[in-house]
């Protein structure tokens, strides 16, 4: 048994390219050799982590943090010795299915077991305490008459006794790793009868951890791979709101380099309960025999800001930030180069979640990041999520029906509400230049002109309707002047 160093790991694991997830940091350390993660679940008091070891048994560790785990004695589920059973040769993962009433906190627990004759069948046990399982006649899955490979059975309660699982299986029906995909299937009885309800990653895949927010949001972890790669290599994710309709997040949460591997998959929130943890079988590229490992959402993620744009003369302005692993006690800001307007009255909803206001009154126009800090102190940065604007210019004629050959002239004046060039031109219907009535800077505020029906050349124009057009800061404008004789 070799033991995988934690310098290897450290410098392996990490996070991919900038992604629409949180990003996930690898801890420190190695918790488990030769021990393949299955599933991690809260237990009366403490929690308790199941993970596969040597293929034929389930074992399991428990801890008060979710961080310092002790193994427990003995083996939790094993391969039965009875030749004809459908876990006769192996047992190559397993997850829990949590229980809304047992004092244990356990309800099922679903593996996959391998027949002597290379048959695959998600199979399940109960217990009363979570040491003590005892196997459930029968299978509750099987593919293809059982030649179909299947792996990483995770279930996730739904309302009532309904039951969804997700599991890895063959697309084509046989065991070829390059169709590896996610696959859901329900049960309305709490999980003893199912109904497999096809695809739901195209995906390459090899296991699954999923993760319910705290809006009811499911996200579904997956190790999967990177071109044609044999290993898999990162840690991708897909979200729903439904559970059967899952939409893939663009970039790795986690990732290492080939021929490292990271391979079966835990998820549970933190003992913090705005950060997520995330347990991983890893895989050195050096000896075949998996170590666990852990990685935790430690940085908040800000997605977005409401409303997400303001007029800099607006004043104190409620806003809402969404995103996630957002800690109590969050603290809010715009910025903008060296400028930061600080959110007052913040209140966390939730961890994904927060409300407060900020005043952006005279503030630059164009786009302000939003910046959260945690009461730790880890900041993360969503870019370009505010925009502060200008209320748009405004144009009043006075007199836009004159003679001329009376002294008749119209009266402009033009209200704008931010500094820089103001242009006036006057045009015939046609779109002919008549006059330019004014070409320069002006001043935040008001600017007031005439024309008294003269043309550029400085002869007088014809009776007719003319075009009056005004364009400066955030004003595009065009008015009728009637002249008549």
């Amino acid at each position: 048994m070799r033991i995988l160093s934690w310098a290897a790991l450290a410098v392996l694991l990490g996070a991919g390219p900038a992604r629409a997830q949180p990003v996930l940091t690898a801890q420190g350390g190695v918790l488990f050799s030769s021990a393949a993660v299955q599933s991690v679940a809260a237990s009366t008091g403490s929690y308790q982590m199941f993970f596969v070891r040597d293929g034929w048994q389930v074992l399991s560790a428990t801890s008060t943090d979710l961080a310092t785990w002790r193994e427990q004695s003995g083996a939790r589920l094993a391969t039965s010795t009875v030749v004809t059973a459908f876990d006769a040769s192996s047992i190559t993962s397993c997850g829990l299915l949590p229980s809304t009433s047992s004092a244990t906190g356990f309800q099922r627990l679903y593996y996959v077991g391998v027949s002597s004759g290379g048959l695959y069948s998600i199979m399940s046990a109960t217990s009363t305490d979570g040491r003590t399982w005892g196997k459930e006649t029968g299978y509750r899955i099987r593919l293809t008459s059982g030649t179909t490979f299947l792996n990483s059975p995770k279930p996730v309660p739904l309302s009532g006794s309904g039951v969804r699982l997700y599991f890895v299986a063959d697309s084509s029906g046989t065991n070829s790793p390059a169709n590896y995909r996610v696959y859901s299937a329900s049960s309305p009885d709490g999980g003893l009868t199912w109904s497999v309800e096809g695809m739901v990653i195209d995906d390459r895949a090899w296991a699954v951890a999923p993760a319910v927010l705290t809006d009811g949001r499911l996200r579904l972890h997956y190790s999967s791979y990177v071109g044609g790669s044999s290993t898999p290599t990162v840690v991708k994710s897909a979200v729903s709101t439904d559970g059967t309709l899952l939409t893939r997040e663009p970039a790795a949460s986690l990732s290492t380099t080939a021929p490292s591997g990271l391979w079966d998959l835990a998820a549970h929130r933190s003992t913090e309960t705005y950060r997520w943890k995330l347990w991983e079988s890893y895989t050195d590229g050096v000896s075949t025999a998996p170590a666990v490992s852990s990685a935790t959402t430690l940085t908040p993620y800000p997605v977005s800001v409401s409303p997400g744009t303001v007029l800099k003369n607006a004043g104190g302005t409620s806003f809402t930030l969404t995103g996630e692993v957002l800690s109590p006690g969050v603290a809010i800001e715009f910025v903008q180069g060296a400028a930061s307007v600080a959110w007052t009255g913040v209140v966390g909803a939730s961890d994904l979640q927060a409300t407060g206001t900020a005043n952006l009154f005279g503030k630059s126009v164009g786009f302000w990041d939003a910046r959260a800090t945690n009461s730790d102190t880890r900041s993360g940065t969503a870019a370009n999520v505010l925009l502060v604007d200008v209320q748009g210019g405004t144009v009043s004629i006075v007199d836009n029906l004159f003679r001329p050959a009376q002294g008749g002239r119209a009266t402009i004046s033009v209200t704008v509400f931010e500094a820089g060039r103001l242009t006036a031109r006057l045009y015939t219907v046609g779109g002919a230049l008549v006059a330019t009535l004014y070409d320069g800077d002006v001043a935040e505020g008001g600017t007031a002109f005439t024309w008294n029906g003269a043309t550029a050349a400085g002869g007088t124009v014809a009776s007719g309707v003319y075009l009056l057009r005004v364009s400066g800061p955030k004003t595009n404008v065009t008015e009728k002047i009637v002249v008549i004789k």
